[in-house]
């Protein structure tokens, strides 16, 4: 950071008379306000003092996480603690320029960005506020020019650095510098060094008439794997003292610009009255001369002197419409001050705007209109506001308003507009009149205060035809299970329960109500008359537990409650029924299991359901006699298998099945050990152990 020295301003109170303190339309979005980068230019490249491979030159361009808008004015930064806002108050955007760092970055980052924004110095946008909070890691083992890194700088048109006070770049480790605070977030091994929301101001007075460009930039560390990223927002505004001493005030406001750290008052002798930024004087002298010096985070020093004067604007206009059927309306403004000049905001009932002194407006509309004359008296802060009812006439604009139907047995209002008084076909005088059954055609005729007249306007009623509104649910609530109670065909819906939405759920059986209202505003009611029953009990036993191609049949038991019918899937795609069953099933080698499900439905149409699983295993035979009639010739066959003699060695290994040779010769009459393995449900390998006899 550098300063150069105190800048000596002399400027009165009426030496700038143009727009009020604030930001100014020559530096359009300079505070994001517009929600994106209009009018910013993005700049993003990597460079690496140790893989210099992925080193590039700055390519334009606004590029996601490099460049990125904040929008959520409620959010802090979790690298600070939660500390740091995002945005600053009073602001809807910020930018960020850079990120943390995320798993799927790439090793090394070393990510550096900038944006930039070039403008004319004019006097109504002579002094900049810059805000900016910075969020630096830290790494012992950097020197200051690998560590991450914030930059902020004003150049001329020729991209030469101006020598201004407000100029500031730091790195990670100037931890000592005024405005740091050190945090270490959780499971990082490397502390942040973070600095809250800083405002230096820029006068750039020296500068009008020429075009300058001011630069935000971040980097992570030039190594590999540490951030540096921050967040800004500007502004531009006039560079003088607003002086806010109006009417019937007692005291008079010296508003100095924002964005500096300290602030002394000196009155016209030199002695200092007080150090914040808005001085208030009790019964001021007229003309009496104050100066403030002001002194930004940067060290930059600027002096400002402003004459105290009251300032009495008074808003006054009246209008005129210009004919019967244009909708114009020409306002004269008869407003006036005593010091200063005016501005003039005008604001028209339907959104739009001028600052013409008198502008002549046609309204989208027509009738009465409420009209607002702000007035605004620069060099100070003092206003006026008038509002008047204002008339515009136009036949085409006038009309009759309302629903052109009614619900039965109710009516409807229908309503006048456009113009100053109505006539209707009733006799009435009113704006608005009541139409019941049974209805009819209505004419109106609408007149001006000046005479203009509009056509006969005539609008038919009838009464509303009838609507479906109709419910639908289960009438029967089976234990604590829920049920969907819906109604279709209304624009809105109120329940008993309370509920706005078109459907209810419960599990309480009771009488339910749901009034629906369709877009007339008609309404018709619906009830649910909910009935509760016990769920069956679905629960049931097996015999045997398992199943082999010798032991085939299934008994399945249920509860057998009364008036429950009960159906079986028996898993192999026939069904059974009744509260007890017995199932014969083929079985095969490659059936690992049967998934046998009840389910039980009661007189009511409760249900309730559940499934065992039944496990198929090999049938494993004790003796075998390969002697070649076709008849248990072969021992397991399609089982993985090994079979031993009574000595231990090993005769036949696979899945083929072992028929009863040994080296190709018959084996001997004996009994010899198996190991046959299977699969189970869950397909996990199970082994069979046992003897088999060979017989011949």
């Amino acid at each position: 950071m550098r300063s150069i020295g105190n800048i000596l301003l002399l400027l009165t109170g009426l030496m700038i008379l143009t727009s009020s303190f604030g930001q100014t339309s020559n530096c359009t979005n300079l505070n994001f306000g517009l929600g994106n980068f209009t009018n910013w230019t993005g700049y993003t490249w990597r460079y690496s003092t140790i893989v210099t491979s992925i080193n590039s030159s700055p390519a334009e361009g606004i590029v996601n996480r490099r460049q990125t808008i904040m929008s959520d004015t409620s959010e802090y930064d979790a690298n600070t603690g939660y500390a740091l806002r995002k945005i600053p108050q009073g602001y809807m955007y910020s930018a960020r320029l850079g990120d943390e760092i995320v798993s799927s970055d790439a090793n090394p980052r070393c990510w550096q960005q900038s944006l930039r924004y070039t403008m004319t110095i004019d006097s109504t946008n002579a002094l900049l506020i810059l805000r900016f909070a910075l969020v630096l890691q830290y790494a012992s083992d950097h020197t200051a020019l690998n560590e991450p890194r914030f930059r902020l700088n004003l150049y001329d048109s020729n991209g030469n650095v101006l020598e201004d006070c407000s100029n500031y770049d730091v790195y990670s480790s100037n931890k000592n510098i005024k405005g740091f605070t050190t945090y270490t977030p959780p499971g990082s091994q490397d502390p942040v060094e973070w600095r809250d929301w800083t405002a230096v101001g820029a006068n750039l007075l020296k500068y009008i008439g020429q075009t300058i460009t001011i630069e935000f930039m971040s980097t992570d560390c030039t190594q590999k794997y540490h951030f540096g990223y921050a967040y800004f927002v500007a502004e531009c505004h006039p560079l003088y003292i607003t002086v806010k001493y109006c009417g019937a005030d007692n005291y008079a406001t010296l508003e100095a610009p924002e964005g500096f750290d300290s602030y002394i008052w000196k009155d016209s002798n030199g002695n200092v009255v007080d150090t914040v930024q808005n001085l208030i004087i009790s019964m001021p002298t007229e003309k009496a001369l104050f100066s403030c010096t002001m002194t930004s985070a940067t060290g930059c020093v600027v002096t400002l002197n402003s004459w105290v004067m009251k300032y009495i604007p008074d808003a006054e206009f009246s209008s005129f419409m210009i004919d019967c059927n244009s909708n114009t309306v020409q306002f004269i403004n008869n407003s006036s001050t005593n010091f200063g000049t005016l501005s003039y905001n005008w604001i028209f009932d339907d959104g739009n705007t001028s600052s013409q002194q008198s502008p002549m407006y046609t309204f989208s509309t027509s009738g009465i209109h409420k009209v607002t004359l702000i007035l605004t008296n620069p060099p100070s802060a003092c206003t006026d506001t008038l509002t008047k009812d204002v008339e515009s006439f136009s036949p085409p604009l006038v009309g009759i308003s309302g629903y052109s139907t009614y619900c039965p047995g109710l009516g409807t209002y229908i309503r006048a507009y456009g113009a100053w008084d109505y006539t209707w076909s009733t006799g009435s005088k009113a704006d608005s009149i009541e139409v019941k059954a049974p209805g009819g055609t209505f004419w109106m005729i609408g007149r001006s205060s000046t005479g203009c007249v509009s056509d006969t306007i005539y609008k038919t009623i009838s009464e509303e035809p009838d609507w479906a509104f109709q419910g639908y649910g289960d009438s029967i609530i089976c234990g604590s299970r829920n049920v969907v109670l819906w109604a279709v065909g209304a624009d809105t819906y109120l329940w008993s329960s309370g509920s706005v939405n078109d459907s209810i759920i419960t599990s309480v059986p009771g009488v339910y109500s749901v009034e629906g209202t369709n877009t007339r505003g008609c309404k018709k009611s619906l009830f649910f008359s909910e009935k509760g029953y016990p769920v069956p009990d679905a629960v049931f036993s097996v015999s045997p537990e398992a199943l082999d191609s010798k032991h085939d049949i299934l008994k399945c038991i249920s509860s057998g409650e009364s008036g429950v019918q009960y159906i079986w899937d028996m898993g192999d795609n026939a069904t059974e029924s009744g509260s007890t069953v017995e199932h014969e099933y083929t079985i095969s080698n490659n059936v690992l299991y049967y998934l046998v499900t009840l389910m039980a439905t009661s007189s009511h149409g409760c249900t309730d359901s559940a499934s065992k699983y039944i496990e198929v295993t090999p049938f494993v035979p004790n003796v075998f006699t390969p002697n070649g009639d076709g008849i248990n010739d072969v021992f397991m066959e399609g089982y993985k298998q090994e079979i031993v003699d009574r000595n231990g060695l090993k005769i036949y290994e696979g899945s083929a099945g072992w028929n009863g040779m040994i080296n190709g010769r018959p084996a001997d009459p004996d009994t010899y050990f198996y190991l046959v393995y299977y699969k189970d449900s869950r397909q996990t390998t199970r082994t069979r152990k046992g003897y088999i006899t060979l017989m011949r």
